[in-house]
């Protein structure tokens, strides 16, 4: 079996789920799912931000639509999930500023680790990355070259990736408030 496996066939549920690049609604194949071997070509591209795999999980744990009473909204549990994310990770990123502005690197540690978890279930990878990668940056430590950080690299990393962090954000969140809207 190869390292990496992809499914050509459209997710299982009555409207297909497009992959997120850039913004823009593209019909592909799943994005890469974080932590999985990936294939050189796609490691290059930046532009994933959901891993569509999980997120139609959630998708399918709305009822039948069939069986929605009249004036009951569609995919009314997936998306009570996903606004609520949105109002937990809007909260997250004001207090990561406040953490920045103090320069509490331990608290920008545990926020890192609290919205990478909430991102990871959702799906939203960029996010989640980024937010792993500030959850060590955090405790001064850069796990990808395996050293030690001065705290004052530290911080001025994870301004960069608090910014970079939260365009990814947007981006997710501009595509599902739209696949909501279209969907209703």
């Amino acid at each position: 079996m190869s390292s990496t496996t992809k499914d050509k066939s459209p997710p299982p549920s009555s409207k297909k789920v497009e992959e997120v690049k850039g913004g823009k609604k593209t019909d592909a194949e799943p994005a890469p799912v974080a932590g999985k071997a990936t294939e050189p070509e796609e490691e290059e591209d930046q532009g994933d931000v959901i891993d569509m795999e999980t997120f139609q999980q959630i998708m399918d744990m709305d009822e039948e639509d069939d069986d929605a009473e009249e004036g009951e909204e569609k995919h009314s549990f997936s998306k009570g999930i996903v606004w609520g994310y949105f109002e937990q990770a809007e909260n997250t990123f004001g207090d990561m500023e406040d953490a920045v502005a103090r320069g509490d690197l331990q608290k920008l540690s545990s926020l890192g680790h609290f919205l990478k978890g909430s991102s990871a279930a959702l799906g939203i990878i960029r996010v989640q990355a980024s937010c792993e990668k500030m959850q060590h940056y955090g405790n001064c430590r850069d796990e990808e070259t395996g050293t030690d950080l001065e705290s004052g690299e530290a911080l001025d990393r994870i301004k960069d990736l608090l910014t970079a962090c939260k365009k990814d954000y947007e981006v997710a969140k501009n595509w599902m408030i739209k696949l909501y809207e279209e969907d209703a």
